[in-house]
């Protein structure tokens, strides 16, 4: 089992964050078969998330960076995974959360920018500097299968209200107006 997360390496993503909260986790809970697997390519300032896994002898094996993953490949790798983590400081949409709920699995997420627009009730939402709300979140996810199976099924309904058809006809709406005005 694992925790998945997707982004460009970099600080506006809070990956150090999350790997803090499962190194607390897995410490705290003794929880010898999970993991955390982070994909993406390096962005700007990445030495901290590496300073932060180096950091932590004891977990070097149980943190997975795969780096870039071609699209095709990538519902695989969701659908696989535990829990999709994501608290990122700011998103511009989100695309990640919702490629996660589209593959059904539960979305841990920040509750910032357009993220909870996103995710609606179909994920757990935090501030994304709550170290222990979200090591508790994780901790909820690993032990309750009846959560992950109602996130999992609320996820998939979140989903079903993003197309790119709808982005299409919402934008050329916008731009109506725009030039009517």
């Amino acid at each position: 089992p694992y925790f998945l997360s997707l982004s460009t390496l970099e600080p506006r993503k809070n990956i150090d964050h999350t790997i803090r909260c499962f190194a607390k986790l897995i410490q705290q809970e003794n929880l010898p078969d999970l993991y955390l697997v982070l994909v993406g390519n390096k962005g700007w300032d990445y030495d901290k998330i590496f300073k932060e896994i180096d950091s932590l002898e004891f977990l070097r094996d149980r943190i997975i960076l795969t780096g870039f993953i071609a699209n095709e490949d990538l519902a695989a790798v969701y659908s696989s995974a535990l829990a999709f983590v994501y608290l990122s400081f700011y998103e511009g949409f989100g695309l990640p959360p919702l490629e996660a709920m589209q593959c059904g699995i539960p979305v841990i997420t920040s509750n910032t920018s357009s993220l909870p627009e996103v995710v609606g009730n179909a994920g757990i939402m935090l501030d994304p500097n709550d170290d222990d709300g979200l090591c508790q979140s994780m901790l909820r996810v690993v032990n309750q299968s009846f959560l992950r199976q109602t996130m999992a099924l609320k996820s998939l309904e979140q989903a079903q209200q993003f197309s790119w058809q709808k982005c299409i006809q919402e934008t050329i709406a916008a731009y109506k107006v725009a030039l009517s005005s």
